[in-house]
């Protein structure tokens, strides 16, 4: 592994130091910059890198140690876990997350292939490396930027996504309606997390602000992997509510 950009925690009395650390080493082993198998600086090296004392790293190393996302290995060193374990879900069945109430915009930030990373590859049945579309949108209500929105489209798909469909509506529709492509099972994950600088800069929010984030994989009739992709929404503006019979089905 080579020498990995660091980004340095910031003073907040709401949120640990070692807190804005783990988090930070979080995103960088789910965006593969810190891939399966990689080994960290050794710890006075990555306690310079944050700018902090080794008792604050070590606090830091430990909670990506309980989370299953690193090993120590004593005399060796700290390793990204080469098994990275999904959490514990809840499963639930009903509407998913896919607001398209016509009531915002999309701002267009990028359209690029980009190498795949080992989960995305993982999901795509691709190899690390091999090149992947990813389009990179805003989603605004007025001025204000609420969403911040990464989707993954194999190469030949992407091409029949016009410029015009994704400054309108959401991937789910293009798929289904756009390209009519027939989409069969849908998961989602929801989880709390902080902003890091480059959402911050794009939600016009404070970096370790709270955020919600949800991972959605999209598969078709015949379960082939149609769509992957990451959602930030500012976590000052939406709550989500779940209303189950008794009998366990979602209303």
């Amino acid at each position: 592994m080579g020498l990995i950009s660091i980004e340095k925690p910031t003073k907040n009395k709401f949120i640990p130091i070692y807190y804005q650390i783990a988090n930070l080493l979080r995103r960088k082993i789910e965006q593969g910059e810190l891939e399966p198998g990689d080994k960290l600086p050794n710890e006075m090296d990555l306690a310079k890198m944050f700018d902090v004392s080794r008792v604050t790293l070590r606090q830091a190393l430990s909670l990506l140690e309980e989370d299953d996302l690193l090993v120590r290995e004593r005399r060796n060193g700290t390793f990204v876990k080469k098994t990275i374990n999904n959490p514990k879900t809840i499963h639930l069945t009903g509407i998913i997350w896919e607001d398209d109430s016509g009531q915002e915009t999309r701002r267009v930030i990028s359209v690029e292939n980009v190498p795949c990373t080992p989960s995305i590859a993982n999901f795509f049945n691709l190899s690390t490396g091999d090149e992947i579309t990813r389009i990179h949108r805003l989603r605004m209500m007025g001025k204000k930027p609420y969403c911040h929105v990464m989707n993954y489209l194999p190469k030949e798909l992407a091409k029949k996504v016009s410029h015009s469909d994704i400054r309108r509506s959401t991937m789910l529709k293009i798929l289904k309606e756009k390209i009519r492509i027939p989409v069969g099972k849908i998961h989602q994950t929801f989880e709390a997390r902080t902003a890091d600088s480059e959402l911050a800069r794009h939600l016009r929010i404070g970096i370790m602000d709270p955020v919600l984030y949800v991972e959605t994989f999209i598969f078709g009739e015949n379960g082939d992997p149609l769509e992957y992709s990451q959602i930030y929404y500012r976590g000052n503006q939406h709550k989500y509510n779940i209303e189950l019979l008794t009998n366990g089905e979602m209303v």
